[in-house]
């Protein structure tokens, strides 16, 4: 009934449980609530920052690339500017040294050299004239031209001078009429590299202004997802608040419950603990209980000695002992002389106290390992094993004998009861309990017979008690 009882309380228990469970708050419970925005926000702030890093990176790489092509053609058409010019200073020298020197040798290979740089004279011409150039430039390209083409005339008529050895004519057309063509051919070159640099000028201007266009682009990105970030951490910290101010309540009415649950637990403890001591106490006096019947069962209620059930049981396993160890066990039977006058003249609770005063000295007399019970009324028992010498059985007997007879105070008066005592031994006497016992009953009353308050042996000689020497000593 009680294991009842605390399994009908448990689900109770757990119904308080689960009722004080309070759920958790949910951040956006509203679909229209501001999270969504929140999210939009933070998404728009996402996109503007990737559109600023794609911008940068794309215009930084457009620039790099437009500053890099500016400084590759200014380089490029600095250096063809400056072969033209080279090679056209080199040709006047070259004239002047034929016109100089008086060996033809010298005068044929300086020639050579004069159409060599003639050539990459025309050949650096070419390449600026293929590259993309305003109409300004290819203007002043055209007139340095010109002017190239008729200096380079004025040049051949030179040489052919010099070829028909009219040498002061040759010096007169180089010095009056060559030389002063290739100055102003070579200024237009001068012209044109001024005009290149000028160009350059403007397009590393235009660089410069698209790079502070993007620099301006990039601010004005820069400071729209600087104001949305602040917009949405104010919303953030806003609805923070909002969020703190609500859990807090919550966390307050989850702290109540908790408070209301703990108390319900501790109530249901306290009466789990008070059941579960009730319960233990029933169990501890119910096994109490089985242990007292469990000793009633076996033992004498006065005496509180093994009864016949518990000595039966006892003397075979004892037997069975001795059949495995090849050993001797003796039984004593006793029975009580004088004790029915006793009883009928002082009564049923003298007769009692005299059967637990000779209970108490039959135990006193026999060593631990020995059984003593009461198989009932005045009848009592000894089991001894490992007997090696009737002699020894004597002995005990004779010492039993001597105990029992001794004085007992009974209402103010000493009386005395004897004891005669039927001694069997196994399997000298007997290889069965039964068998057994009844020898040694019959023992008891073949001494009773003659005149009791003596020892006597079912089928062995009464020998005399143990000498000081043996061994077996009580």
């Amino acid at each position: 009934m009680m294991k009842a009882s605390v399994s009908r309380r448990l689900p109770a228990g757990r119904s308080g449980r689960s009722q004080t469970r309070d759920p958790q708050p949910d951040v956006c419970p509203d679909p229209r609530s501001p999270c969504p925005m929140l999210a939009t926000g933070f998404v728009i702030i996402s996109l503007l920052l990737f559109v600023e890093v794609a911008l940068s990176l794309s215009q930084m790489r457009k620039l790099q690339g437009r500053l890099a092509q500016v400084v590759e053609e200014y380089n490029v058409r600095g250096e063809l500017a400056q072969e033209m010019h080279k090679t056209s200073r080199e040709r006047a020298i070259l004239l002047h040294a034929m016109i100089s020197t008086d060996d033809s040798f010298e005068r044929d290979d300086l020639y050579v050299e004069l159409r060599a740089l003639g050539s990459r004279f025309l050949t650096a011409r070419e390449q600026i004239a293929s590259m993309a150039l305003g109409d300004d430039e290819r203007e002043l390209l055209d007139r340095q031209g010109e002017l190239s083409r008729a200096a380079g005339s004025l040049q051949y008529r030179v040489i052919d001078l010099l070829t028909e050895e009219r040498i002061e004519e040759a010096k007169r057309v180089l010095l009056q009429e060559a030389i002063p063509a290739q100055d102003r051919a070579l200024s237009l070159v001068q012209e044109f590299a001024n005009l290149q640099q000028s160009h350059n000028q403007q397009a590393l201007a235009a660089t410069s202004e698209e790079f502070r266009q993007a620099d301006r682009l990039l601010l004005i990105i820069g400071g729209v997802t600087l104001l949305l970030s602040a917009l949405v951490a104010a919303f953030v910290l806003q609805r923070t608040k909002g969020m703190m101010s609500a859990l807090s309540s919550s966390n307050a009415e989850l702290r109540d419950a908790r408070e209301r649950l703990e108390e319900r637990v501790a109530e249901r403890t306290a009466e789990l603990r008070r059941l579960n001591e009730k319960l233990l106490s029933e169990i501890n006096e119910r096994r109490s209980a089985e242990r007292k019947l469990a000793f009633m069962a076996t033992h004498d209620d006065l005496t509180k000695l093994p009864n016949r059930a518990l000595f039966n049981e006892h003397l075979q396993h004892a037997m069975a002992r001795a059949q495995r160890a090849k050993t001797r066990l003796a039984l004593f039977f006793v029975d009580l002389d004088g004790f029915k006058g006793i009883n009928d003249t002082l009564g049923h609770e003298a007769g009692d106290q005299v059967l637990r005063e000779v209970a108490s000295r039959l135990k006193s007399g026999v060593r631990a390992q020995d059984l003593v019970a009461r198989l009932g009324g005045d009848e009592f028992t000894l089991l001894l094993e490992d007997i090696d010498h009737p002699a020894n059985a004597a002995t005990l007997a004779a010492k039993v004998i001597e105990l029992v007879s001794r004085p007992i105070a009974l209402a103010d008066q000493m009386h005395e009861v004897g004891a005669s005592i039927g001694i069997a031994f196994y399997p000298d006497d007997a290889e069965d309990l039964d068998a057994l016992i009844r020898s040694a009953d019959d023992a008891m009353y073949v001494v009773k017979r003659a005149g009791k308050g003596d020892y006597g042996f079912h089928q062995t000689p009464k020998p005399a008690p143990a000498i000081s020497n043996i061994p077996f000593q009580w």
